[in-house]
């Protein structure tokens, strides 16, 4: 294989006229990069040469007028011009080894080769790096690999491919951070960036794939991807699916006002926090919703109309409080919920019984049977909520509601406040000056009486008994 591998110009030399080749021809260079990568098509056909190669399990082709090749295994059929358009390294092709893929091979294939699928995971399966040739085959669309045996980086120039709509790289081994360049073509096509399993990816999701126009879909799940998620979104996103990750932020509100989110999934990202976006629970096309183990807080609000196409909703391990809403029957579609090890307490609705889908489904209240801030009586209607995954009865606290908080204080009851602390102020400070006025009239009005003289002293002393004494005053 490896002295396959060293002569190149021979097998290209092969391939190159997989261009313009009629399709006896073509076949005849696919089976050419078969030998050089040491694969076999379990196909009846592959042994025989002279059929048709889009009878291979693996290998798609497309008829001039766009409809697909002959069935499988059948050897006419075809007509002139038909292009090899796919191929898929699945259960179809039994791979000889390990080997690193010559992306060299591939060339010929570039203006016709829309889909490349290089394989899972198993003991034979491609190894090294991602060829740089990859970015040459300018009319893929769709790049796909689930083998961990890809090591090595993200190619940036995979963002120059101006027809790819989709790129799965599903590898425990790729490194490095993604390239922006993704995401740098406003007139591209990309609607599709899965980069789940690579758990040595790092660095930051690109800013500009959050403002692609095209793209719908970004997941990142098991990744050491870090940053803050984005405050601002305007790509139309239907699945957003950042698990075990280490992003940190609020969920943005933007992103719930988007016309085709589906799936909003942060579980485990255990630095998320900020609010429920109300906005992502009334969503008229969301089906799935998972904060579990995040610090999102807020509250599940009351709704005016039914939710009928959500069927997950995963709030358990958050900050989520409040209680569970009467109008929790919204949420005609639900078929999961999880809701335990939250702050919600009070009463549980009656309603909660009449989502059908929960009884065949998975309604968790609460994992334990110990007592929680549920109010007693929990419905009878609900058993599969009100149950532990032991058949057990969970505990709810044996409390009344609390009384209605009091009225927001009006107009007139801030004024008598008002009056009433100008009162206290004012008759204590009346008082004192009213007792200091008089005091001072007490002390002007006293009478003082004049000494007498000595003609009036004398004339009281020779007064007889019984007679009036005179009194002149000077």
């Amino acid at each position: 294989l490896r002295e396959l591998y060293a002569q190149p110009m021979f097998i290209l030399s092969s391939l190159l006229c997989a261009l313009v080749a009629s399709p006896p021809e073509a076949c005849k260079a696919l089976r050419g990069f078969y030998d050089a990568i040491g694969a076999k098509d379990k196909s009846p056909s592959f042994k025989d040469t002279s059929s048709t190669c889009c009878a291979f399990l693996d290998v798609r082709c497309t008829q001039p007028d766009g409809s697909p090749s002959p069935p499988l295994g059948q050897k006419e059929g075809w007509k002139a011009g038909a292009t090899l358009t796919k191929i898929k390294f699945r259960g179809g092709t039994e791979l000889g080894g390990s080997g690193t893929l010559p992306g060299a091979l591939l060339l010929p294939l570039a203006g016709t080769l829309e889909y490349l699928d290089l394989g899972k995971e198993g003991d034979r399966s491609f190894s090294g790096t991602l060829p740089a040739e990859l970015t040459q085959l300018t009319a893929l669309q769709k790049l796909s690999l689930t083998t961990g045996k890809f090591s090595g980086t993200i190619p940036h120039q995979l963002g120059r491919l101006p027809a790819l709509e989709k790129l799965t790289l599903l590898s425990k081994s790729l490194s490095g951070t993604v390239p922006g360049e993704l995401c740098h073509r406003s007139d591209g096509s990309l609607r599709k960036l899965v980069l789940d399993d690579n758990v040595k990816l790092s660095g930051t999701l690109p800013p500009e794939c959050f403002l692609l126009p095209t793209l719908e879909e970004i997941s990142a799940k098991k990744t050491r991807i870090s940053g803050t998620l984005p405050s601002k979104i305007t790509a139309p996103l239907r699945l957003l699916i950042l698990e075990e990750v280490s992003l940190s932020g609020s969920v943005p509100e933007e992103l719930c006002k988007g016309e085709k989110l589906e799936e909003l999934v942060l579980r485990r990202a255990n630095r998320v926090s900020g609010t429920l976006p109300t906005e992502c629970l009334s969503h008229d096309t969301i089906t799935k919703i998972d904060l579990k183990r995040t610090k999102v807080g807020g509250t599940i609000p009351s709704l005016d109309k039914a939710v009928p196409k959500l069927k997950t909703l995963d709030l358990s391990n958050s900050d989520v409080s409040g209680t569970l809403p009467a109008s929790v029957d919204m949420f005609s579609g639900l078929e999961y919920l999880a809701v335990d090890r939250t702050k919600l307490y009070g009463i549980v609705p009656e309603s909660l019984g009449d989502i059908r889908g929960l009884k065949k489904g998975t309604c968790t209240l609460q994992t334990e049977s110990r007592d929680v801030n549920f109010w007693c009586p929990l419905p009878s209607n609900a058993p599969y909520c009100t149950e532990t995954s032991s058949g057990e009865t969970i505990g709810c606290s044996v409390m009344s509601p609390p009384p209605p908080p009091p009225p927001a204080p009006s107009f007139a009851s801030d004024t008598a406040v008002v009056v009433l602390l100008i009162c206290a102020i004012a008759i204590p400070a009346a008082a004192w000056l009213l007792y200091t006025l008089c005091k001072r009239v007490a002390i002007t009005s006293t009478v003082v009486v004049p000494k007498m003289t000595e003609l009036d002293s004398a004339a009281v002393e020779h007064v007889p008994e019984g007679e009036a004494r005179p009194t002149h005053y000077n």
